[in-house]
């Protein structure tokens, strides 16, 4: 005897899962911190044009003779664009879908927020600028807030479907 069920049609318009409402404090302060991350990743990218000449030093240090400084240059000028664009895409989205109450958007925060934390706290240990440092911090902090924020009891509560009855 099979356990399988078939899928079912989906609920007749007007029913189904009901609109969130307002969203709760927690859910509102996460947004926020999404928003000032975001703000502080463009800040990082330009603060990575400022001092591009000490990360391009920094970064031939390690790298074999047949590595030019333009190559590495182009590297960094690529991946700081690449990186805000794709992530900064892809924070506004989940701030947005997580603000109307989208569960899955706090998974994805939940892990972006937690890769965040380890990688952070491993790129304290590496060669960078004072004010660099100062950022990686904030950015750390921001993403251990966001986690608190993101699974408070009333975000919880918040981001359960909410069925019609």
């Amino acid at each position: 005897m099979s356990n399988y069920e078939p899928m079912s049609a989906p609920p007749p318009e007007g029913q189904g899962v009901q609109p969130k409402g307002e969203p709760p404090p927690s859910i509102k302060t996460a947004v926020t911190i999404v928003w000032v991350s975001l703000a502080l990743s463009v800040l990082g990218t330009i603060l990575t044009f400022v001092f591009i000449d000490d990360i391009v030093d920094t970064a031939m240090k390690g790298q074999p003779a047949t590595v030019s400084e333009d190559t590495v240059r182009t590297g960094v000028i690529v991946g700081t664009i690449f990186a805000l664009l794709v992530f900064g895409a892809l924070y506004v989205l989940l701030a947005l879908f997580l603000r109307k109450g989208a569960g899955w958007a706090r998974i994805v925060l939940t892990i972006i927020a937690v890769i965040g934390v380890v990688f952070g706290i491993f790129g304290l240990f590496g060669e960078q600028t004072a004010v660099q440092t100062i950022l990686g911090i904030i950015q750390i902090a921001l993403s251990a807030a966001l986690l608190y924020f993101l699974w408070r009891p009333d975000s919880t509560e918040f981001l359960k479907p909410q069925p019609v009855g």
